[in-house]
């Protein structure tokens, strides 16, 4: 009878250091997220050279003056709040003659647009905002909106392909 309650005893205290191991993995990605995080990168994998200084970049931050301040902040009690964000109207074109990719961007700096959500830790490197999957690595925080860019033809008139928009935040 002394051997089965050991056994039990030791099956518990198995059964709660387990527990315990998946919580504090579960608090540490928590942990990982809380903090500010400014967006680094808004590309569609096409470069432009939309500041004519002779250097095309496929990362639109580096081309265009918007949004060069834009933040996503993380609390621990679970809540994310963008700030900083400009209200960016971006046209993506394609001279079809000469294969040429072009934008026209229109920066409203006047009006800043924000939101506040609840974020999801549902893996350690993946986090859940408002239905939108972003993934964690190390210092940088990556969601990819499939199919967001519409390019049209030179005279806008017709969407001629789609590309995929990636925004990358890294950790301040």
């Amino acid at each position: 009878m002394e051997f089965l309650t050991n056994k039990n005893l030791t099956i518990t205290y198995l059964l709660l250091c387990l527990l315990v191991f998946t919580t504090s993995c579960s608090e540490s990605a928590e942990y990982d997220i809380v903090g500010v995080w400014g967006l680094t990168t808004r590309t569609a994998d096409i470069p432009f050279d939309v500041n004519e200084d002779g250097v095309f970049n496929t990362n639109l931050i580096q081309e265009i003056n918007c949004n060069t301040l834009e933040t996503l902040t993380f609390e621990s009690n679970g809540t994310v709040f963008s700030g900083n964000e400009f209200s960016t109207s971006v046209t993506y074109f394609k001279d079809e003659v000469t294969n040429t990719y072009w934008i026209d961007v229109d920066c409203d700096k006047d009006g800043i647009i924000s939101f506040a959500s609840e974020y999801n830790v549902i893996e350690d490197n993946k986090i859940k905002i408002s239905q939108r999957n972003y993934t964690l690595n190390s210092d940088t925080l990556t969601t990819v909106y499939e199919n967001a860019v519409k390019i049209y033809n030179s005279d806008l008139t017709e969407i001629i392909e789609t590309k995929n928009l990636t925004l990358i935040y890294t950790k301040q």
